[in-house]
């Protein structure tokens, strides 16, 4: 599903809108990710929680794997020195 299609056309690039960016490590981004597993897997469903949520967690987490991927494929410490 096209997440302008859920959220809206003003979900993406943020004319005019407030928004943030930070900054983290490679360890954190996995905590990131690893909390974001978990809690689409806890998720209790709708309609205890807005389906919104769950289909913004599933494009969250897609987004942290596709980072975590891109890390390890420009990565260049060898670990098994």
């Amino acid at each position: 599903m096209d997440p302008t299609e859920l959220f809206g056309d003003d979900f993406w690039p943020y004319e005019g809108e407030w928004y943030m960016s930070m900054h983290m490590g490679i360890g954190e981004l996995r905590m990131l990710y690893s909390h974001i597993c978990y809690s689409l897997e806890k998720w209790p469903g709708y309609p205890a929680r807005p389906i919104e949520e769950q289909e913004y967690l599933k494009l969250l987490k897609g987004r942290l794997f596709a980072m975590i991927m891109e890390y390890q494929f420009y990565d260049v410490t060898d670990e098994t020195d």
